[in-house]
């Protein structure tokens, strides 16, 4: 189900782009075709007149009368860092390099381009005998910026990301599952179940202390403490079946599985396996540091939602509706 509703929501990011597409190909958002008046302004007094096959660093600014009709309104002073590399003495390809004043339409083709470190377009220009040059410029033709976004900065660069922290982290948890099954096969797990039980009785009065669902409950909250959530899942099953057997109001989950379940979920973790590996997988300098908080922070929500779920448990409200439902 999970499946369906990621292809859902890529299915619809897609439409959205592709429709907001549509409407900027139809109204000419980006100036396709169309030329601005700008002001080339050389970098050394020794680079006019231009000549053909070279490149030259300057500035350009944008003719204030051309701002309103190109940009939409007045953007201020429109002046950005380009290199000019010439064709002929009249006319060339502009690399214009973006920063903090670059105009926010500009800022909006980057995305559509295929090379984001510069905008890039043909200039021609009458005259360069000194000084400020007037020219015209023309942006290169920018298409599906949206579609652009969505597919490679979004669908393609984080399912890149997904497999090289996959692949990451396939001998880090290699490592810590091999280390957990030596515990679990030297009767670690076994030990902490044990320690647990006069707990897990008292959290769970309905259930025998001799019944099959005790002892999956417990196993599955001691693997889970030591990070085995692959070892503990066949044991939260188990033990929801178990307790099922118990459950004397078929299709109402009783007490016992309420809190079971929020234990499951915020269960106290000794040893965040999956998280440290993670972390380390990411390049951090020191993955293992997050123990102490980890440990905090699910002793504090396991002993809320276990407080909180005994607190609903004997509210009226709640033990009426399991009586009209049973």
């Amino acid at each position: 189900m999970l499946n369906y509703i990621w292809l859902a929501l890529i299915v619809l990011g897609i439409g959205v782009a592709l429709y907001g597409d549509i409407g900027d190909l139809s109204s000419n958002r980006y100036h396709n075709g169309e030329e601005v008046a700008i002001v080339i302004l050389p970098s050394a007094e020794g680079d006019v007149p231009f000549r053909a096959n070279r490149t030259y660093h300057c500035t350009i600014t944008v003719d204030k009368s051309s701002q309103s009709g190109f940009f939409g309104a007045d953007t201020g002073l429109v002046a950005q860092k380009c290199d000019l590399v010439t064709s002929s003495d009249r006319e060339g390809a502009l690399h214009i390099f973006p920063d903090e004043r670059t105009p926010a339409l500009w800022r909006e083709i980057l995305k559509g381009l295929r090379n984001p470190e510069f905008l890039g377009g043909r200039v021609k220009w009458n005259a360069t005998e000194g000084g400020p040059i007037t020219a015209m410029l023309r942006l290169d033709e920018v298409k599906f910026v949206n579609m652009n976004a969505v597919t490679n900065d979004g669908i393609i660069k984080y399912a890149k990301t997904a497999v090289e922290l996959a692949i990451g982290l396939i001998g880090i948890m290699a490592l810590w599952l091999g280390i957990m099954k030596i515990a679990e096969q030297a009767g670690l797990i076994a030990g902490l179940a044990k320690l647990l039980k006069p707990v897990t009785t008292r959290i769970f009065p309905d259930v025998p202390a001799d019944h099959p669902a005790m002892g999956s409950m417990i196993m599955n909250i001691s693997a889970n403490m030591l990070g085995l959530s692959n070892a503990a899942t066949p044991f939260g099953l188990k033990a929801m079946e178990e307790l099922n057997k118990l459950n004397n109001k078929a299709g109402t989950a009783t007490d016992a599985m309420c809190t079971f379940l929020i234990i499951n979920t915020s269960n106290v973790q000794l040893i965040p396996a999956t998280v440290i590996a993670i972390r380390a997988a990411s390049g951090s300098a020191n993955p293992a540091e997050i123990l102490g908080p980890v440990l905090l922070a699910t002793f504090v929500t396991l002993v809320l939602g276990v407080t909180i779920a005994k607190l609903l448990a004997r509210l009226p409200f709640f033990r009426k509706q399991l009586e009209v439902q049973g």
